[in-house]
This record gives structure tokens, sequence and C-alpha cells, in this order.
């Protein structure tokens, strides 16, 4: 689960939207307003058809807007799945019951934790880091 997730406001300009999708390699935005609700998603699909002078013009004219498919905070990655295949998505925001962005669980987080099942992980599903420093030439000489 992406705990949080990168936003923008349904003001944002289309081509903001494009440079954070590039910028992050990610297909999709969801769309909070001030106080974090999620009122739309913005993935690369509503692009398809957008001219270049149409960059300028606010996400919200191009998102797709509530009502979304949206799960809880705590809802399994088998349940995620079956909902993403239900409806043939591949984002499914997690919001808690006031509508209030609280997560992301897109497919290639469940075909990652499918191809890569022993990967270490922290309590909310997130991948752990972990580093080594060898013995090498400086720290013999130091000891020496």
């Amino acid at each position: 689960m992406i705990v949080e997730p990168i936003t923008l406001p349904p003001h944002a300009a289309l081509r903001e939207a494009d440079h954070i999708m590039a910028t992050y390699h990610i297909s999709g935005v969801p769309i909070t307003d001030q106080d974090n609700r999620l009122v739309g998603i913005l993935t690369n699909r509503d692009f398809r058809f957008v001219e270049p002078s149409d960059y300028d013009r606010p996400v919200s004219e191009f998102m797709t807007a509530q009502p979304l498919i949206t799960a809880r905070v705590g809802i399994t990655l088998a349940e995620a799945k079956a909902l993403l295949q239900e409806h043939r998505i591949e984002k499914l925001p997690l919001v808690d019951e006031a509508g209030i962005l609280k997560g992301l669980i897109t497919v290639k987080d469940i075909q990652k934790a499918r191809q890569f099942p022993r990967a270490t992980k922290d309590s909310k599903g997130r991948l752990l880091v972990g580093a080594a420093v060898g013995v090498g030439a400086i720290w013999k000489s130091a000891c020496s």
C-alpha cells in the first residue's frame, strides 16, 4: 500500500499532473480537496485524447470523478485484487469513513507482492531497505 500518495487539487493544471506522473513514473494521481477528501482520480487513460492546448486546463475537467471504487484501510491484498479485477481498474484509493484519502493500492503493488513474496516489509507492507558495511582496505589500515 502506498501510505502517502502524491495528490493534486482539482484546480491544478493538467500540465502539472503530466509533469508529476512523468517525474515519479506513476500512471495516476488521486485528486483531493483542501481537506484531503478524495474527489477524483486522474490516470494516463484520461490523457489519451488530450490536445496540447488543453494542458493549461484544470484536472477536474479530465479526471474520473466521484463516485469512485474505493476501499477502507485494512483491506487485505486478496480483497483489493478482487475489487481491482471486478471493476477492471488499476488503482484502488483507500479512504476513511469521511472520505479522507489514507492510501492507495495499485495493480503494480499486487504484481510485486506476487513476484517477490519473500521481500522484507514493515507492518504497513512497505519495503524495508537494509545496508551492510564490509571490512575493506580503509578499515584494515585503521586497525593496524
